[in-house]
């Protein structure tokens, strides 16, 4: 298990800008785990920070297992570990508007998948294949948006995605474009992956990771309130389509 002390980085385009830049923690996991408990942070258990699997299978409690059903009926391929991606809970609470699912097999990148949130309780799975390609650690392509993720902005159009993870660090572009190719909003994360190696930088991260998880909630709210008074068309929520992985 790894922290990833990251940026992320918003701006919108259209109709009228609003950009802000913030501040959040990570964590890596590589499962299936083996150590599902270090000090201050667990794996399927309470802690001051942790991390439910449940909460990133669908329909399921066990999220390598999903992953490798998932492959396997739909590409008719396999994997032998996944790596996942995800601001952690403090104290039982967390609200991850994306996730990331890295899917590999003999260490060759096979698949990655994208788990989105709103904040109306709903979530939706975008899916891309890559075992053809020879890169594994960028990505880069487009998606369909088949998910209400902002009031503020309609559910159509397409994401630009771009990915690169390594070792190291990570490096993620997700950008919004309307149907018209028009870049409409721009986000990226980007933070180095940290080796815990004593109690007092597991203090300093658990302590920091309790503050900057409860501010993401707040400022999601904040810049809501402020599209809202830039007077920033407001889109009723429709039904969620019924396939939820694409």
């Amino acid at each position: 298990m790894k922290f990833i002390k990251a940026k992320v980085f918003h701006k919108r385009n259209w109709p009228k800008t609003n950009e802000f830049l913030y501040k959040c923690n990570y964590v890596s996991l590589r499962l299936p785990i083996k150590d599902k408990k270090t000090k201050f942070f667990s794996f399927n258990r309470f802690n001051i920070l942790s991390v439910n699997e449940k909460d990133y299978a669908y329909d399921s409690i066990n999220l390598f297992k999903w992953c490798c059903d998932l492959v396997d009926k739909k590409y008719n391929d396999k994997i032998d570990n996944i790596e996942l991606i995800t601001m952690p809970k403090i104290l039982g609470y967390a609200f991850n508007p994306v996730s990331f699912i890295f899917c590999y097999f003999n260490k060759k990148l096979i698949c990655t998948i994208l788990k989105v949130n709103n904040t109306f309780s709903e979530n939706h799975y975008y899916i891309n294949y890559v075992a053809a390609t020879n890169d594994k650690y960028e990505q880069n392509y487009d998606i369909e948006k088949l998910f209400h993720v902002s009031p503020f902005l309609p559910r159509e159009g397409y994401y630009k995605i771009k990915y690169k993870n390594n070792e190291d660090c990570i490096n993620f572009n997700i950008d919004y474009y309307n149907k018209n190719n028009e870049i409409i909003l721009e986000t990226h994360i980007s933070g180095k992956k940290i080796d815990i190696r004593n109690n007092l930088a597991a203090i300093v991260i658990v302590l920091s990771s309790a503050y900057l998880v409860s501010r993401v909630i707040y400022l999601i709210h904040f810049q809501a309130i402020k599209l809202f008074l830039k007077k920033i068309k407001f889109y009723k929520k429709p039904k969620q389509n019924i396939n939820k992985i694409s």
